[in-house]
This record gives C-alpha cells, structure tokens and sequence, in this order.
C-alpha cells in the first residue's frame, strides 16, 4: 500500500505537470490563432501590418507558451486607385496624424478626405494637414507639400514611428495609389492549420492527463 501511494504520488505530480504544460499550450494557440484570423480578417486593408507570434518552450515541463505577439514592420505594395485623396509613402515612415483629443498617431493608411473645414483627415477624422482645399484639385509633391489650384497649402508631415521627421530623399507621397495589406495569405492560412492541428492535440493531452488524474486520486482514496 505504501508503494502504492508513493507511485499514486509521483504519477499525479506528472500529470499534474502535463495538465499545466497542455493548458499552456492551448492558451498560446489559441491566441495566436486569433492573430492569424484578425491577420486574414484584414488582407484588404489598406496599410494593414500583420501580426507575428513567436513561442518558447516552458523550461523543465515541455509544452510551450506564447512569448509576444508583435507587429511586423514591412510595407506592401502601391495599388493605383487614381482617387486624387489617396496617399502611400514609397519608403518609410508614417503619416503624422493629429487627433481630437490632442494627441498625435502615426499611420502608413492613407485613404483620406477632406472635411468641411478644408482639412485632410483621415478615415477616424484625424488631421493630417490643416486647411488645405477650398474645393480646388489638391496636388501633392514627392515630399509632401500641399498645393490647391497651384497654390501651395501644407504639408503631410512624414514621420517615423517616435515622431521625428524623415530625412529628405528616404522616402516619397505618392498621390493616387494605397499601399496594399502586407498579410500573406498563403502563409496565414498554413499557420491557422498548424496552430489548429496543435490545439487538438493539446486538446487529447489535456483529457488524457485529467483521466489518469483522476484514476490516480480514485486508486489513493
């Protein structure tokens, strides 16, 4: 009986320590499919930069767990719309946007508007240039600069991603072209099928670990 209840408690231990190590992976996976589909979701989105998720082993248990999940700092390609309020940057750097509540963002989406105001705004009423257009055609340089009727109005500032203003000739404002969603779809579907596939698996261990559990606790009752 004795032995019975030393092995009872080194077996539970383990499988205590396989719940864990399950339970870890089914919350990496799942998150990262989550940032797969929000990834999928967005492949026609303008400017959109996909997410990536990166995993490491859990030390001494097995299993992994979700280490980040970031935002990849690629560009895609310039789309011709020929719309003379659509904007991408060839290079890098971001649109400098000023929102209502006073602070500033930064953005590569430049499917603008012009509000009543006369401002380029973006799509959440961002100002990205302050009184531009009086209802002539707007024409933009490759640096940037704002002209309506041939007569120069602003600036979009371009920046990078603390604020600071890019340097001359690292980069150009294309005017009637967004830049393409840089999600790869071929891959983020492959990446969904893997990180389904693993959540199964993980899914069998769980109720594996949880039966043996459960025979071990019956056995030293």
């Amino acid at each position: 009986m004795i032995y019975i209840n030393q092995l009872g408690v080194k077996e539970g231990y383990e499988m205590i320590q396989s719940l864990y190590s399950s339970s870890s992976a089914l919350l990496a996976y799942s998150k990262a499919q989550d940032a797969t589909a929000h990834n999928i979701a967005n492949v026609n989105t303008p400017a959109f930069q996909s997410l990536s998720s990166t995993f490491s082993e859990l030390a001494n248990q097995g299993g992994v767990k979700l280490n980040s999940i970031r935002t990849n700092e690629g560009t895609g390609y310039a789309i011709p719309t020929g719309n003379q309020l659509d904007f991408s940057i060839n290079g890098n750097g971001y649109f400098r946007v000023q929102n209502a509540d006073g602070t500033e963002s930064y953005t590569r989406r430049g499917d603008f508007s012009v509000d009543a105001a006369g401002n380029l705004v973006t799509k959440d009423g961002g100002i990205v240039a302050e009184n531009v257009s009086d209802g002539g055609r707007l024409e933009i340089t490759d640096n940037g600069e704002i002209y309506s009727d041939g007569a120069y109005r602003g600036r979009i500032e371009v920046v990078d991603s603390n604020g600071n203003p890019m340097p001359e000739g690292s980069f150009s404002v294309e005017q009637g072209a967004l830049e393409a969603s840089d999600t790869d779809i071929a891959k983020e579907i492959v990446d969904s099928m893997v990180y389904l596939n693993s959540y199964k698996s993980n899914i069998v261990t769980t109720q594996t670990a949880d039966q043996m559990l459960g025979t071990i606790i019956d056995m030293m009752a």
